[in-house]
């Protein structure tokens, strides 16, 4: 559009997001699932569509903030397995999953284990794992590849489950909140014409699978990218398929 951007990088989303209410920040890429859980302080479980829609209302009235739609993608937390052993096991599903899971060891970061995720997750489907173990994130993906726990807990826009053929397994009730990455605008600036035609061809327009590749240039062993190579090759791609 013309205009200069200046990046804030860093910022936990909370102290964001409480910058963008205030209009320090203009414009910020949230989680439909943060805002849902941490911001509102809701615990019910409405259908993708009803969520957006409330968190929109939501946000305008409480705030002024406007959200101006979803990019495409959503970073949840998903359970993954090395593709060959959920085959072997004939597990597409985290219901599936259940069915074996008092043989498998399951891993998970530092927080999964008391997120309220992972205790709905064991309540709608009785997951009662032999073992579990926690990672890093970053060593996670590696245990899980090398056979040290048989399930992780993923974020399902990391770039290493394509990259290590994972498998992110079916959640058919719906146990795990939407995350979708939705952009939102400050107050001051959520009427300025020219700001929202420069973001709204962004809207729709990064699937799953390409951030995941996005994400991947930066997480892969060999030839790793820095963040803004990435999201310069990301930026090209959204271009090409606008043309």
């Amino acid at each position: 559009a013309g205009g200069t951007a200046a990046q804030r990088a860093g910022l936990g989303s909370a102290i964001v997001f409480g910058a963008l209410a205030s209009s320090d920040v203009d414009v910020y890429v949230d989680y439909s699932g943060t805002i849902w859980a941490n911001v509102m302080q809701r615990t019910d479980r409405p259908r993708r569509d009803t969520m957006l829609e409330e968190i929109r209302a939501w946000l305008e009235e409480t705030h002024g903030i406007a959200m101006l739609g979803a990019l495409g993608f959503e970073n949840a937390y998903g359970l993954a397995m090395r593709r060959e052993h959920a085959e072997r096991l004939g597990v597409e599903t985290i219901a599936d999953l259940a069915t074996h899971a008092g043989e498998l060891s399951i891993g998970g970061d530092f927080e999964f284990f008391a997120r309220p995720e992972w205790q709905a997750l064991r309540a709608a489907y009785g997951l009662e794992f032999a073992s579990r173990r926690e990672f890093e994130s970053t060593f996670m993906y590696q245990a899980v590849v090398d056979g040290e726990v048989d399930v992780i807990s993923a974020f399902t826009s990391d770039g290493r489950i394509a990259g290590s053929d994972l498998l992110v397994l079916a959640d058919p009730a719906d146990a795990i909140p939407p995350y979708d990455a939705i952009l939102l605008i400050a107050a001051h600036t959520a009427r300025d014409p020219l700001l929202r035609r420069a973001l709204e061809p962004l809207l729709g327009a990064i699937p799953l699978a390409l951030m995941q590749e996005a994400n991947h240039r930066v997480d892969r062993d060999r030839d790793k990218q820095t963040p803004g190579v990435a999201a310069r090759w990301l930026a090209g791609q959204i271009a090409a398929e606008r043309e």
